[in-house]
């Protein structure tokens, strides 16, 4: 087992933390909601106590977000070791969560999550994505932050037989998502370009790879966008 590197700190003030696990280095990220309370996103396992100990140290998760519902490897531990966090996903995710981790309990929906965020963390994400794909996007004192799972991945490399399925390094929609859990392409796309048009992100914090932060990231998303 690859346990988590250290938290990465993108934004001091709110708190906006990040860190990679696993073999494959799937980020999670935690975001302040005030009061001392965290929205943790894509949550790990393993984790080691050092890094419980970090994060505790900017607040305590009140909330566990799957993000879609491939991303649940940490939401089990995670509940035990926070017995009064929540547990949040899309209506989309819920029911093979739910199948897997009974022991979970109730498993809120996106709006019981909205309800109990502060005024510059926003909730959403495409509503044509099969498997429940969620973005949050946050005010930090640097601009705006999205934060996103499986949709939009930035990685430097990749194994070769994925590279037989259209991956390449840099910024682009991953191609997984836009063939197998995209009930219209088209449809995402016009979602994302009026997205990005509404609430322009200056910082992408992606689940799967680098974190990207230049003037330019808009264009890039949309060309990114097109291309797919």
């Amino acid at each position: 087992m690859s346990h988590a590197q250290e938290w990465e700190v993108l934004d001091d003030e709110l708190p906006l933390l990040g860190a990679r696990y696993g073999r494959v280095h799937v980020r999670m990220i935690a975001v302040g909601l005030g009061g001392g309370r965290l929205l943790v996103i894509s949550p790990a396992e393993p984790l080691d106590e050092a890094m419980f100990q970090a994060l505790e140290r900017h607040g305590k998760p009140r909330w566990l977000l799957a993000p879609n519902h491939f991303h649940n490897a940490g939401l089990a531990p995670w509940k035990r070791r926070y017995p009064d966090a929540r547990v949040a996903a899309h209506p989309r995710a819920r029911p093979r969560l739910m199948k897997k981790f009974p022991e979970l309990g109730t498993i809120d929906d996106l709006d019981a999550l909205r309800a109990e965020l502060p005024e510059g963390v926003r909730v959403f994400g495409p509503p044509m994505a099969k498997q429940g794909e969620t973005f949050v996007a946050v005010k930090t004192k640097h601009g705006t932050a999205w934060i996103v799972c499986d949709a939009i991945v930035n990685d430097r490399k990749y194994p070769f037989w994925m590279s037989l399925f259209g991956f390449r390094p840099g910024l682009m929609t991953n191609p997984f998502f836009k063939r197998l859990f995209l009930e219209s392409k088209a449809d995402y796309k016009r979602w994302l370009v009026e997205e990005l048009s509404k609430d322009p992100p200056s910082l992408l914090v992606p689940c799967h790879g680098q974190v990207a932060r230049d003037p330019d990231l808009v264009d890039r998303l949309r060309r990114i966008t097109e291309e797919a």
